[in-house]
């Protein structure tokens, strides 16, 4: 099953992606002061759980090699979101469950060489991005993370998607794959992947004094546009006007 478009996933994307760039920017300064222990060549965290804005899939594909990118594509069972971030957030904030994710068998991420290093390291998306632990994962058994960076984690995901106005939340699997088609002149949008939509309040947590200094410099960060990111945020979401739903979800909210 198929939905005719109702997003635009290309729209002001040279501005959106100096907004990412800014963002991947901001995790990474704040992650310098957890003092965690991750390395190169540790690979724990890097298996197919890989959901990504199709701004992000964009960002990426644009250094894919072809033998790369048939790595992704030959990857046929892998885990697919049922809402998007902040659809969860405001069926969350309305007393109602999400739709269900479309889990699968994780496997290693394709996208590691033989010595596990990442081929896209660069541009991987947030899904990556905000993988850390303070303890060796082999050691522990699972990441390990303060709550503060799992709740700045979980907004990041929020703002992500809502600076990707007009695009499409899923797996990159599939991502890839719909803009290839779009590439050849596809004018519909899988149903698996699912329409962006604006964060109708920010999750904070019980670290909400860490969580709003952070958002704050994050918003007061400026851009090489000369802008900071906020008043760039604004400026595209204003430029797009009212969004259109893709997701059958909207119907039902």
């Amino acid at each position: 099953m198929t939905a005719f478009i109702t997003v635009k996933p290309d729209y002001a994307y040279a501005e959106k992606l100096e907004l990412l760039k800014g963002l991947y920017h901001f995790i990474e300064n704040e992650a310098k002061n957890f003092g965690f222990v991750c390395s190169p060549g540790c690979n724990s965290c890097c298996t197919t759980y890989l959901w990504t804005t199709s701004l992000e899939a964009r960002y990426l594909k644009e250094v894919l090699t072809p033998e790369l990118e048939a790595r992704l594509l030959a990857l046929k069972e892998y885990p697919r979101p049922g809402s998007t971030p902040n659809t969860m957030a405001f069926l969350l904030m309305q007393g109602k469950n999400p739709p269900e994710d479309q889990m699968a068998n994780l496997g290693p991420c394709p996208l590691l060489s033989s010595e596990n290093l990442c081929l896209a390291y660069e541009r991987r998306p947030l899904t990556c991005r905000v993988m850390f632990s303070k303890t060796k994962c082999e050691l522990s058994g699972e990441a390990i993370m303060p709550p503060e960076f799992l709740g700045l984690s979980s907004l990041l995901f929020q703002l992500i998607e809502e600076l990707d106005v007009g695009g499409v939340y899923g797996h990159l699997i599939d991502q890839i794959k719909f803009l290839r088609d779009l590439e050849a002149g596809a004018q519909e949008v899988p149903e698996w992947l699912l329409g962006n939509r604006e964060a109708p309040d920010l999750a904070y947590s019980p670290e909400e004094e860490y969580l709003r200094k952070a958002l704050s410099r994050l918003y007061r960060l400026k851009l090489p546009s000369g802008k900071t990111f906020k008043e760039h945020l604004d400026e595209i979401k204003e430029g797009f006007g009212q969004r259109e739903a893709l997701s059958f979800l909207d119907e039902i909210l």
